[in-house]
């Protein structure tokens, strides 16, 4: 193809090129036969058409159906090449090439700024979201490329077509007209997270609507060309509310209700103040401030559905820190909305790790079925979604196709997040500033719920300078102080970290119930693994009845073995001393009447305080003893900093450590707001100038992305032999021909989760764990060094042991 006069041609207004009629092609295709090839090709035409119309219908919740349909229009437009149309024949050897840059360009060219948000899109929709530019930027950017290309040899071009011309030429003849842009979302160029998430919102639109259309078409055959995946249902919230509001009643009842009756009256004003605030306010933030067991599960989805009704909320997302947490509140909200209830079996979906896998399992339907059930998580169709913390705020900061898929859904959502004291407080501006901009513009209520609710208000200042609304959150309790009030008599704090207790001394005193009229049920919540593992070891080794241990040194399958053999013990009053790591805390639903807390984190110590004397039904006051472990060491970082935050602000109370138990510290809500403010303030929040500061500054969502991490990705993850005939079975697998096949691999790693350990990276190629490790291989080609592999085997010589768990060569110290 002759490439003389492409740029007089590219600068020209769309009405004034040329038609030349000289196409090779008569019909231009955008993919392949279906049916492993024996099935029907899909044209262009089509694909475009319907990708379009899709993510024009997924944006109208989103006021930019105009940009959703161009982008749609113009994404593939680089497939209606020659190179692109030989590289679908039979037998081609035509390598891919970029069919996406093309489309980018014409849309800042032919819509100027206004086209800007779809030009990034399309730009993006293999390769991911790249950098927020002006629009003359990008159309200068893209023009080079175009330009570079033309002058390449064939045989080292990069683009299918440099050629615009004849691109356009050809999309015209297939019957296409440019469609009129007048109104969407143009950057504002002064409040980076906003401008940015605006961005994403729309790419997912187009994402999804092209994900959506290539599926029908590769799930057809000859006999029926085109098999769409099943609709999630829709949320119908008057009908579910109805349910929310029968279980609530049950749940009160004197037959099924284990709370004692000042609690039963904490719940119910809960519950009327979230069903007032969720009719008589706008969607934006609010804040549910409430002590554990004062029913915020099912408040709070009350709330979700009552305000869905008042503004015709489309959906509620249900965002929780811990797979724990979502594993006991998938139970209690499936059985609300369950099929005998007149529910549809996908009403309730949950999107982590525990539950993706590779969507192309044979045995499973496409429009019914476990599978359904995996693919509605894939963009969140569905009226209620369960997820993670992980999940859903990496996705709002993502650049991926795969992970913004899902985006479009929030728009006009009730998002409700649990514990969110658990926000990592240098990742709490851009997360505050981006869910503020969701708010603002796409019509969403976001509600951050915890007993322990920060003080993120306090940031409003630098929330504002990202997102325009800031941070000013509508609190829907009407009174904190009378809701925690039953809190503070529940429990009797003692707080004893002056002075260090050895661990023998420790040990007795669990043992022997000292000072609890011989307590056999006792929970010690230590800062590190390390300290967990030699307490749990002391009491092991003396035989002392119910000892038991729980960390993330454990497995999935171990930690839920242990969890409910806990639970089991609890209800039948038999001895239990339970000896855990942090991760026993935020939201996990069990109760003693006796809790230890090595000295730490002020709000992580209210959070222990939840797991005592929850439902308030001891005769006495359950106990709470705050101590210092004899060798006390804590996890660097913002862990050591809340730490000596706790200490500095409990001195500023004034009173020594023995007579710190007569103030009400933990049930106050004022006080938590103080503490956190001091601690915003000594720890900088807010004024970070790290990698993400700076990806945020140069609108790059690649960086972004990547420097936006919830958790530490530096993990490894071991396959473990908890569970003996699981393990020789996944092992078993992995030496299987067909293992190397992407579908096999993500099947292989659904199902060894549950059965693996997560540890961090050891720094050093000496560190005493990879003597009990090796990689497991995914690729037969690139053999991958113990130094690149994410995933291991434990070698036979390694000890899995039935009480602590993984043991040998980990020197890592967090829980």
């Amino acid at each position: 193809m002759p490439l003389i006069g492409w740029a007089t041609r590219l600068l020209q207004p769309i009405n004034t090129v040329p038609s030349r009629k000289n196409n090779t092609m008569a019909k231009f295709l955008a993919h392949s036969k279906n049916g492993d090839g024996t099935g029907v090709v899909e044209l262009l035409k089509t694909h475009l058409d319907r990708v379009a119309n899709r993510a024009a219908d997924f944006s109208l919740a989103l006021g930019f159906s105009q940009q959703a349909r161009v982008a749609g229009l113009l994404h593939d437009l680089g497939k209606y090449s020659d190179q692109f149309q030989r590289r679908l024949l039979p037998g081609s050897n035509e390598r891919g090439r970029d069919h996406s840059s093309a489309g980018a360009f014409l849309a800042t060219q032919c819509y100027k700024a206004i086209g800007l948000l779809p030009a990034l899109a399309i730009e993006g929709h293999h390769i991911g979201l790249q950098q927020l530019l002006t629009w003359k930027d990008i159309q200068g950017q893209i023009g080079e490329k175009l330009k570079a290309d033309a002058e390449r040899p064939r045989s080292e071009k990069v683009l299918t077509e440099s050629d615009c011309g004849l691109l356009i030429e050809r999309f015209r003849d297939d019957g296409f007209v440019f469609p009129k842009l007048t109104d969407g979302i143009c950057p504002t160029g002064t409040h980076d997270l906003a401008d940015m998430l605006d961005v994403r919102m729309l790419f997912s639109t187009l994402v999804d609507a092209d994900f959506l259309e290539t599926e029908a078409h590769f799930n057809g055959d000859a006999s029926q060309p085109r098999r769409e995946r099943s609709k999630g249902s829709t949320l119908a919230p008057k009908i579910a509310l109805e349910a929310v509001r029968r279980e609530i009643d049950k749940l009160a009842s004197p037959v099924r209700t284990e709370a004692a009756p000042e609690l039963l009256v904490v719940r119910k004003m809960l519950y009327e103040d979230c069903c007032n605030v969720a009719t008589t306010h706008q969607p934006g933030i609010f804040t549910l401030s409430a002590p554990t067991g004062a029913g915020k599960t099912l408040s709070m989805l009350a709330f979700a559905l009552r305000h869905a009704v008042k503004h015709d909320l489309r959906r509620v997302i249900v965002v929780m820190p811990y797979l724990s947490i979502i594993d006991q509140t998938a139970s209690i909200y499936r059985d609300i909305f369950s099929e005998r209830n007149g529910f549809a079996p996908n009403f309730v979906i949950e999107d982590h790790s525990n539950v993706r896998s590779d969507s192309d399992d044979d045995h499973d339907s496409v429009t019914d079925g476990p599978r359904l059930d995996r693919l509605l998580a894939e963009n969140w169709d569905a009226p209620i979604v369960l997820t993670t913390s992980v999940q859903c705020l990496e996705s709002l900061m993502a650049h991926r196709p795969s992970a913004c898929r899902k985006l479009h859904r929030m728009a006009k959502s009730v998002i409700l997040f649990d514990e969110v004291q658990s926000l990592p407080r240098e990742l709490a501006v851009p997360t505050l500033a981006t869910l503020s901009r969701l708010c603002e513009r796409f019509g969403s209520s976001v509600v951050f719920s915890t007993a322990t609710q920060p003080a993120f208000d306090h940031l409003d200042e630098f929330v504002a300078k990202q997102a325009i609304p800031g941070w000013k959150p509508t609190e829907i309790t009407s009174n904190a102080a009378q809701l925690f009030a039953p809190s503070a008599s529940r429990i009797k704090v003692c707080w004893r970290h002056d002075e260090a207790i050895a661990w023998e001394s420790l040990a007795d005193e669990i043992e022997s119930g000292e000072g609890h009229a011989g307590a056999k049920q006792v929970l010690c919540i230590l800062n590190v693994k390390r300290h967990a593992q030699h307490l749990a070891t002391l009491l092991h080794d003396r035989e002392v009845e119910g000892t038991l241990h729980l960390s993330t040194n454990m497995c999935t399958e171990h930690r839920m073995a242990v969890m409910k053999t806990v639970k089991q013990k609890l209800e039948g009053s038999q001895p239990v001393r339970l000896i855990a790591t942090q991760c026993i805390e935020a939201g996990v639903d069990i109760d003693f009447p006796v809790v230890y807390r090595a000295f730490g984190p002020l709000d992580s110590i209210a959070q222990a305080a939840g797991r005592c004397n929850r439902n308030g039904k001891l005769k006495d006051a359950g106990t709470l003893h705050v101590f210092k472990p004899e060798d006390a060491v804590f996890p660097q970082g913002g862990y050591k900093q809340a730490v000596e935050t706790t200490r500095s602000f409990l001195k500023r109370l004034g009173a020594p450590a023995h007579k710190l138990d007569s103030i009400n510290i933990l049930n106050n809500p004022k006080l938590l707001r103080n503490y956190y403010e001091q601690l915003y303030e000594l720890t900088g929040t807010g004024k970070e100038d790290g990698d993400l500061a700076r990806a945020i500054e140069e609108c790059d969502f690649g960086d972004v992305a990547k420097n936006y991490r919830l958790i530490d990705d530096n993990s490894i993850n071991i396959l473990v032999p908890y569970d003996e005939l699981a393990f020789k079975q996944l092992c078993d697998e992995t030496e299987q021909d067909e293992f190397h096949n992407p579908k096999a691999i993500r099947s292989w790693i659904r199902k060894a989760r549950p059965h693996a350990v997560s540890l961090y990276r050891p720094r050093t190629s000496d560190s005493p764990l990879w003597n009990y490790i090796e990689p497991i291989q995914f690729s037969r080609k690139n053999e991958r060094s113990v130094s690149e592999a994410t995933w291991f085997i434990a070698i036979p010589s390694a000890t899995y042991d039935p009480l602590l768990g993984w043991c040998d060569g980990d020197d890592s110290w967090v829980c």
